[in-house]
């Protein structure tokens, strides 16, 4: 399956969620909304991991502020976390036999210094990497082991201590790509699910029917608004979507975080207080966080910072890969080192849909397996990817 994203109707602009729920949390705060009572419950629902003292001081250097008033440019690890404990246990039935904790998305959230623009960078949990050694809860380190990039958070998680895992995935891809990462964001199967039953499910747009048995998926061709398990299978599902791997299944994941943004930022929703709550409630009950960016009036105020981004302002691309052999995992390409470059400097990226169609609706030319298409633009190295702007286009 293929999802294209459409380009032919211009639309108006809306302010978008950053990342997910960060707009609602600032009109929450600021606006009223919700009594001291609620915001108290919200906070409390948060769980609080600190990978500072796990990461220690051999680390990237964080960057200092260039210009006071804009602040400095922010890195945050999103983690959907696969674990297997709890009433996630049920949803994650079909891989039981897995590893008590892992994370099958990871995505790079750089916020731009001047707060005018986000980019969301999806690394595969098939690509190859070195996994560096790890500080364990006991005090020792784990060996460095070459394997998928997932197992980084396996490793650290092996004791069910998600500061550990997050720690153990943060060192990883500071090693990888010489970027400091201020903070991480995991949420687990239920609050994903939680989010999407709370909007009234989310609205997608299949070219073909689904038949996943794995993911309990079973779908019509055409327009389809999803609840929040089937928006959980859609997700996760694998094996009979498309060729079966995890970098197509990202195309999926990108475009229903998407489409969940723009939902969650109608009016209609941040007008409805008990919608909205039921939102933040399921956000807020499945997420761990740092200290720093745990702290609701911390986020609110991240959010309100960058107020004036739209739609288009958000840039979902994919770490560029070339296959490794193997037939399963892939290796990340020498663009890769382009991509973080731009990334560690704050360079705007520019970004082209992906194969078959471009931003004028006729047929593109097919860019190259790494996920490098195009040439670079004044503002910045093109990428295949899309805008939070992007649909799937109907049949």
């Amino acid at each position: 399956m293929r999802v294209e994203p459409r380009h032919a109707t211009q639309r108006r602009r809306r302010p978008l969620l950053r990342p997910v729920g960060l707009a609602s949390l600032a009109i929450v705060l600021f606006a009223g909304t919700a009594t001291g009572a609620a915001l108290q419950q919200l906070q409390g629902n948060v769980q609080i991991a600190d990978v500072d003292s796990v990461l220690g001081s051999d680390r990237p250097s964080a960057p200092e502020p260039t210009d006071p008033g804009a602040g400095r440019p922010l890195n945050l690890l999103l983690l959907g976390s696969d674990t297997r404990s709890g009433d996630n246990a049920q949803i994650a039935a079909e891989d039981a036999a897995g590893p008590d904790m892992r994370s099958d998305v990871t995505i790079l959230l750089h916020v731009s210094a001047d707060r005018s623009r986000v980019e969301a960078v999806s690394i595969p949990r098939d690509s190859w990497v070195t996994v560096p050694p790890c500080e364990l809860p006991d005090g020792s380190q784990s060996e460095p082991r070459t394997g998928k990039f997932n197992q980084a958070f396996a490793i650290g998680g092996a004791s069910g201590d998600v500061t550990y895992a997050a720690a153990c995935t943060i060192r990883t891809v500071e090693t990888l790509t010489g970027i400091r990462v201020d903070g991480f964001l995991a949420i687990d199967f239920l609050g994903f699910r939680g989010m999407v039953d709370a909007l009234g499910g989310v609205s997608v747009c299949l070219p073909e029917p689904i038949a996943d048995p794995d993911a309990n998926l079973y779908l019509d061709a055409g327009e389809q608004v999803l609840d929040g398990d089937q928006a959980l299978g859609l997700a996760r599902a694998r094996k009979t979507i498309d060729d079966g791997s995890d970098v197509s299944r990202i195309d999926r994941q990108q475009l229903l975080l998407a489409a969940i943004a723009r939902q969650a930022t109608q009016a209609e929703l941040l007008t409805d207080t008990p919608r909205l709550y039921a939102f933040l409630d399921a956000l807020t009950s499945s997420v761990t966080a740092d200290p720093r960016y745990g702290s609701l009036t911390s986020l609110a105020g991240l959010a309100s910072s960058m107020r004036g981004l739209g739609a288009e302002d958000l840039t979902f691309v994919t770490v560029p890969w070339v296959p490794r052999g193997d037939g399963a995992n892939v290796l990340w390409s020498d663009d890769a080192d382009t991509l973080f470059a731009a990334v560690a400097a704050d360079t705007p990226l520019t970004v082209t849909p992906p194969p078959g169609v471009d931003a004028g609706g006729t047929p593109a030319p097919e860019p190259s397996p790494t996920g490098v298409t195009g040439t670079p633009s004044p503002s910045g190295p093109a990428f295949t990817g899309i805008t939070g702007t992007a649909e799937p286009a109907c049949p």
